[in-house]
């Protein structure tokens, strides 16, 4: 697929004096299938309309050249070019009446309940800095000013190369109407500075790499036999769901980012009545697992926030190790393949509880569904729930993506003429070795404890001890921490893609290895923070290891 944006223009020459003509950006929209229906309109009389009055090539809803990836979450892009802004304007609105048009609900109750307004809109990557701004100030003024929700994604465009979603929601259009035009005007702005230009409007295909192209054959085969995909459904209770969809449904929308998400009621029996489930499906493990951290994220921050209620001095944990509890379900005609791996389950993460349900009936009939409830560590959770699906799903990745913590300052375009630069190396590479030791600095400090057959908040307890005897029982943690690794790339994905730094509040290094001697991987920070730290780093290696036992 290669979609130029329309609308575009060059420049003109007369003489020795050239004129610059700037182009003014598209607007390109995603919406449910649904909603491109009705932009079209039956026989396709609403997109005539629209071209009436906008152009005759102003207004196109893609659908089936788009990318399978997009296709199979019931989406498509709806795109709106026109030379003059004011056209432009007047299409649009015409295109949100349309895509917020809410008479065609069957039920009466349905179309008078309050529902947020969400609007997705398609940046070109290298947008990403300029439209959050310095600090997030441009974001900012978005929420304070119109009272308008954005959320920027992280994730790039599913099959689209070079862009990203930029997520609108509001109570009411107006709002939703009013920052898509600030966006729009950051565009143009981006445009008049160069550091856009019209190549960075089209839309294309992202090709798949040779191994993405056999996992795609390997899924399509299974899904032949029978043996696709399972979706990631997680068991809530009333108050999870409403927790899991969040405030104008501001939660569920960045789950929707990465897979086809919905919350459905629980089929009663063998479930409760009064229970949802959150179905993630249409998308690759990894973002099915991105989407199941979100989630666990949600559900512990709400327990913590409980927990504080009822006991304000209570200690503040930091994400990854908090305590969360989650019923994720299964097939049943599938249960052969996924037995075998939950006792490996219970040796790989002894810190994680395993409660599996008993099979129900329902009406003679064995239920559909099975669930095995997961307690513990929600990193540690997440990646449990993550082997389970693989067990499955054996044609996805072999290791997980790692958490990430990205912030807006990575978000933010480093200067003209750059654009992003090279992904960093995936976990499953970079992590090719474990900690051997602590490599001593001016002032020897004792090895660390080890810590792969205990709990980890023990392991943090332990490392904290050990630092805080170094430093002779001084907070301050005047010596930095040295933590020898075999690799330098392990060295440098631990210091900065990992997100240990901004989680524990230190500054890492990572130093090469010189004269055969191992990297060194530096933790500069308070003792607390320090031992907060050598607890993420023993983390991210023990899970590796115990990832490449299989």
């Amino acid at each position: 697929m290669g979609e130029a944006a329309e609308g575009a223009e060059g420049e003109a020459a007369e003489g020795a004096d050239a004129v610059r003509i700037h182009m003014v950006p598209p607007c390109r929209l995603i919406v449910r299938a649904t909603a491109g229906a009705r932009v079209i309109g039956k026989q396709g009389a609403s997109i005539k309309a629209i071209r009436a009055h906008a152009g005759a090539h102003a207004v196109r809803v893609l659908q089936d050249e788009l990318p399978e990836a997009l296709k199979r979450r019931q989406e498509c892009i709806v795109m709106i070019s026109c030379g003059e802004e004011s056209t432009l304007r007047q299409a649009v609105s015409m295109v949100l009446d349309r895509v917020f048009d809410r008479s065609g609900l069957p039920d009466a109750a349905d179309r008078d309940r309050e529902r947020p307004h969400v609007l997705d809109v398609i940046v070109p990557e290298r947008a990403g800095g300029g439209i959050v701004g310095q600090g997030g100030e441009r974001i900012r003024a978005i929420i304070e000013e119109l009272g308008c929700e954005v959320q920027v994604s992280r994730e790039p465009l599913a099959g689209i190369a070079g862009h990203k979603r930029v997520k609108l929601l509001a109570r009411d259009r107006n709002p939703i109407e009013a920052a898509l035009w600030r966006l729009q005007s950051t565009l143009k702005e981006l445009v008049g500075t160069e550091v856009l230009t019209p190549e960075h409007f089209e839309l294309r295909e992202a090709l798949l790499s040779e191994e993405d192209q056999l996992r795609l054959k390997a899924r399509n085969d299974a899904e032949a036999a029978g043996r696709g995909e399972v979706p990631l459904r997680v068991l809530l209770g009333q108050g999870e769901a409403a927790t899991v969809v969040g405030k104008l449904g501001a939660n569920v929308a960045r789950l929707r980012d990465l897979a086809l998400v919905s919350i459905d009621d629980a089929e009663s029996p063998p479930f409760d009545p009064a229970e949802r489930i959150c179905s993630a499906a249409q998308a690759t493990l990894a973002q099915r697992l991105r989407a199941l951290r979100l989630v666990l994220g949600d559900l512990a921050t709400r327990n913590a926030a409980i927990a504080r209620e009822e006991d304000s001095a209570q200690e503040r944990t930091p994400e990854g190790l908090r305590q969360v509890q989650v019923r994720l379900l299964f097939p049943g005609d599938r249960w052969d393949e996924l037995a075998p791996q939950l006792e490996t389950e219970r040796q790989s993460f002894p810190e994680v509880t395993l409660d599996i349900q008993e099979p129900q009936v329902v009406f003679g009939q064995p239920a559909l569904l099975r669930s095995i409830g997961l307690s513990g560590p929600e990193e540690a959770v997440a990646l449990c729930g993550w082997r389970l699906h693989k067990a499955l799903e054996p044609w996805e990745l072999p290791e997980p993506p790692p958490r990430s913590e990205r912030t807006e300052e990575e978000e933010r375009p480093k200067g003209k003429g750059k654009g992003k630069g090279p992904a960093g190396p995936r976990i499953e590479n970079a992590m090719a070795g474990r900690t051997e030791s602590v490599f001593p600095p001016a002032r020897p400090r004792e090895a660390m404890p080890p810590t792969t057959a205990d709990t980890f908040p023990r392991a943090a307890d332990a490392y904290r001890d050990v630092l805080y005897r170094a430093d002779g029982g001084s907070a301050l943690g005047a010596q930095p921490m040295l933590i020898a690794v075999r690799d330098f790339r392990i060295a440098k994905y631990l210091a900065s893609e990992a997100g240990i730094a901004s989680k524990a509040g230190v500054k890492l290094l990572a130093r090469p290895s010189e004269a055969g001697a191992p990297a060194i991987l530096e933790i500069h920070g308070p003792v607390e923070a320090a031992a907060t730290a050598c607890y993420f780093v023993q983390l991210q290696l023990w899970l590796e290891g115990a990832l490449g036992k299989e």
